[in-house]
């Protein structure tokens, strides 16, 4: 499917309590064990119609969940304004700048954290229409991934980092059901500008995984069609590495192998969630990147079954 420039910006919603619009940008600065996301979402349709913002930083191993090394949240009154100059309650700000490939992103708390990032999307535009199988419907209506590159500033607490770094953007529309996501996995990384991939692996009801994103191999994306994940994991249930398997539609096998150099836990309600940052090679040094380990499990399963200390 080729992407459209309003593709990128606000969507109509249905009548469904459960639909919501996000985008989402997670980046990591492997030179420094930091990594983080960008994420913004409104839900038209509750009890109480809002939108919320937030940004988190983590750096190095952590353990303990909801100890990230910064974080900022905030719910607001859903704006009115197009997402092509998206202003949020003065702090965080997404200006378009050329449809489809560059944008502008800054945040300032006013405290502890300045954001100032230049957005290019170098890898193209992959829409979920376009994986080898249906997308689930828990997973929204329509939803498309980016591998991007990033520079600019970041200062926090005083001190300031040149960012010149890469990461993995989403932005979907639809109705989304959190608890069909147990178990799933997000998994996204980067060569430089060179080669990209995104792979989504969740669980269906009666127990079939199903592999979901591409494969970007400088030129152009390609979907996956298998998947194997074989994640290392700690005693505490946090994911130190990978090795991964993935085939795309060219018939092509990348081999990902992965050590992870900074982890952010999170516990809420009944989910435990782990972002791990990663550092890795394909094909034994093919290419080598960073990017993102990101498991959703489900707070009874992850205690019971992974957590061992």
């Amino acid at each position: 499917m080729v992407l459209r420039a309003d593709d990128e910006l606000r969507h109509p919603s249905t009548v469904l309590p459960e639909w919501r619009e996000s985008m989402w940008y997670c980046f990591q600065m492997p030179e420094h064990k930091i990594g983080g996301a960008i994420y913004y979402s409104y839900m038209p349709n509750t009890a109480k119609p809002s939108a919320s913002f937030s940004v988190y930083l983590t750096k190095g191993w952590v353990t303990e969940p909801n100890t990230a090394l910064y974080s900022f949240s905030r719910e607001i009154p859903i704006p009115t304004a197009e997402w092509d100059d998206l202003n949020l309650d003065g702090i965080l700000r997404y200006k378009r700048l050329e449809p489809l490939k560059r944008w502008n992103i800054n945040f300032n708390d006013n405290d502890r954290l300045k954001l100032d990032l230049d957005i290019d999307i170098f890898g193209g535009n992959w829409h979920y229409i376009d994986n080898t199988y249906e997308t689930p419907k828990y997973l929204a209506a329509d939803r498309y991934h980016r591998p991007y590159a990033a520079k600019g500033e970041m200062t926090l607490d005083g001190k300031k980092y040149p960012v010149d770094m890469t990461g993995d953007s989403d932005h979907s529309w639809g109705p989304r059901r959190w608890e069909p996501l147990y178990k799933s996995k997000y998994i996204a990384g980067q060569c430089g500008r060179d080669w990209a991939f995104h792979a989504f692996e969740g669980v269906a009801l009666d127990g079939g995984v199903f592999p979901y994103g591409f494969v970007y191999d400088g030129k152009r994306m390609s979907p996956i069609t298998n998947l194997e994940i074989c994640p290392d994991y700690g005693t505490d249930g946090i994911q130190r590495g990978i090795v991964m398997n993935i085939v795309d539609a060219n018939s092509r096998l990348s081999r990902i192998e992965g050590k992870s150099f900074c982890s952010s836990p999170t516990e809420r309600d009944k989910v435990w969630n782990n972002d791990c940052y990663y550092d890795f090679t394909v094909n034994g040094g093919e290419h080598k990147g960073s990017g993102i380990l990101s498991f959703y499990w489900n707070l009874d399963y992850y205690k019971k079954v992974l957590k061992r200390s």
